[in-house]
């Protein structure tokens, strides 16, 4: 929440003024864990709690601008799922891998990403669907879900998992230049 350093620019310091309440407020509900004031589990536990509260809040506003884009522009929700849903997730989960890339740490890059998309399937899928299958469908179960298309893309998605493993495999588990841009274009392809 500091105010950026001097000699910014104006675009950081108008970022700055646009995002502060939105950092105030992560900034006081969620606890520093590098803080000694209170060591323990409670306090990373409770960290870790803010930071899904915070995850989960913050996915149903994207959720939400992302549906009403897709209305504004014609696009089916499944389209803007796999565009700008997709884009906004996975962006923030690109930097820190690359960060971690960049200091040397490339299992921890590749681990993020299979980390990350893990808990987006398991907890950020998972978690609202138990929820709304209990609370608003009463327990019983649910089949009107429309699909979409969305079995072409899971298929696509086990196929890009299946020969990026037999890429690994058959390079010795050794990442090269090249494989970031073939699954760029194969990701452009899918598009």
């Amino acid at each position: 929440v500091e105010w950026p350093r001097a000699g910014a620019g104006a675009v950081a310091v108008a970022t700055h003024v646009a995002l502060l309440p939105l950092k105030a407020a992560i900034h006081y509900t969620v606890a520093d864990v590098r803080a000694r004031r209170a060591p323990g589990l409670g306090v990373a536990g409770g960290a870790c709690f803010a930071c899904v509260a915070w995850m989960g809040a913050l996915s149903f506003v994207m959720c939400s601008c992302c549906e009403a884009l897709g209305a504004l522009l014609g696009m089916p929700p499944s389209v803007v799922g796999v565009t700008f849903s997709a884009v906004g997730t996975s962006l923030p989960n690109l930097i820190a891998s690359m960060v971690a890339a960049n200091q040397g740490l490339g299992n921890m890059a590749v681990s993020n990403a299979f980390g990350s998309n893990t808990f987006n399937i398991c907890v950020g899928l998972g978690l609202p669907w138990a929820l709304f299958v209990a609370t608003a469908n009463h327990g019983a179960p649910y089949h009107t879900l429309p699909a979409e298309g969305i079995v072409d893309s899971v298929l696509i998605l086990i196929g890009a998992l299946v020969f990026f493993f037999a890429l690994l495999v058959s390079t010795g588990f050794v990442l090269y230049r090249w494989h970031g841009f073939l699954f760029i274009a194969l990701y452009v392809a899918y598009l």
